[in-house]
């Protein structure tokens, strides 16, 4: 009878055993999936003004306080038409100051 009671003990540290790596790599995994979700989603702005000028990759762009900001537009930047120097614009770019849109905005009259 004794032979039984050692297989059950064994059997249920196995099962509590196999129980707690779960709970902790479940929690492990949950944090890193909110970490991960806080890089991959970089913070924007919205950059309003006047486009001075084009300089390549870089448009610079006097926004409505006054202060020139030098924005990044690659091919993965969306343009809303043909933009040239003096036009009004409205651009959503990030913190590092790439844009991911920009589009000419029609001056209220």
């Amino acid at each position: 009878m004794p032979a039984p009671l050692i297989i059950r003990r064994f059997v249920i540290k196995k099962i509590i055993g196999s129980f707690m790596f779960a709970l902790v790599l479940g929690v492990g995994m949950t944090s890193l999936s909110f970490a991960a979700g806080d890089m991959d989603t970089p913070s924007s702005q919205t950059v309003k003004g006047d486009l001075l000028k084009i300089d390549g990759e870089y448009y610079v762009v006097k926004d409505t306080a006054g202060k020139e900001v030098r924005l990044h537009v690659d091919k993965t930047s969306q343009l809303d038409g043909t933009l040239k120097a003096g036009d009004k614009i409205e651009a959503q770019a990030t913190d590092k100051g790439h844009a991911s849109s920009i589009k000419q905005v029609k001056p209220k009259m």
